[in-house]
């Protein structure tokens, strides 16, 4: 039970983060999130875990590095801790080379390095990706601990080379819509002919 502005309200152990609901936390001050306000059940929620998302999500950025702990494993990616945040690393998204068991690459409890390739701020929701960090395609397979040392180092190659690539592709699209206003140029035109030649022939009848 905390108090908010004087007012009494309730915060679910499982929206607490990065420690125990016990008497440790008796007189501290913590930033909380209402989930629920109910004026005419006196019912007042809150949120130590959504404020932590919320404040923390602002510096997090697409390309960021960022050091995680490995929490579980699904048979579609892992879940990693990240500043007290869930991402999802998506076994997609773990190498360049495929990975038939998962659990040959990485544990729970396995401290790693990670990019945000997405963000969900609205709802706290991270991707993560660690094949954008492998030096060579299969790195994070044979060797893992190589993707974490060199991570920024390789991070910055991929960042340049996806900025490489989106100016040309802003480039092809420019090159596509100039093609096209002159089609449209020598369409109009070639109309403009037709009914001179047209409207000549009718007149010298």
């Amino acid at each position: 039970i905390f108090l908010v502005e004087g007012l009494r309200a309730f915060l679910p152990g499982s929206h607490l983060t990065g420690r125990l609901p016990d008497e440790d936390l008796v007189g501290q001050t913590l930033p909380l999130k209402f989930l629920e306000v109910n004026q005419e059940d006196n019912k007042l929620v809150v949120s130590n875990r959504r404020a932590v998302v919320e404040t923390q999500m602002e510096s997090l950025s697409r390309g960021d590095v960022i050091d995680g702990l490995v929490k579980a494993l699904k048979p579609y990616g892992a879940f990693v801790e990240v500043g007290g945040m869930s991402g999802l690393l998506h076994i997609s998204q773990i190498s360049m080379d495929r990975i038939n068991d998962l659990e040959a690459v990485l544990q729970p409890g396995q401290k790693i390095k990670c990019m945000i390739i997405d963000h969900d701020k609205a709802n706290g929701r991270i991707a993560l990706s660690t094949k954008t960090l492998e030096p060579e395609p299969g790195d994070m397979i044979r060797d893992p601990e190589r993707v974490y040392e060199m991570a920024e180092e390789t991070a910055k190659v991929y960042l340049e080379r996806q900025e490489q690539e989106r100016k040309k592709r802003e480039e092809s699209a420019k090159d596509i819509v100039l093609g096209l206003g002159d089609a449209l140029d020598e369409l109009t035109g070639d109309s403009a002919e037709d009914s001179s030649d047209n409207l000549d022939s009718i007149l010298s009848e």
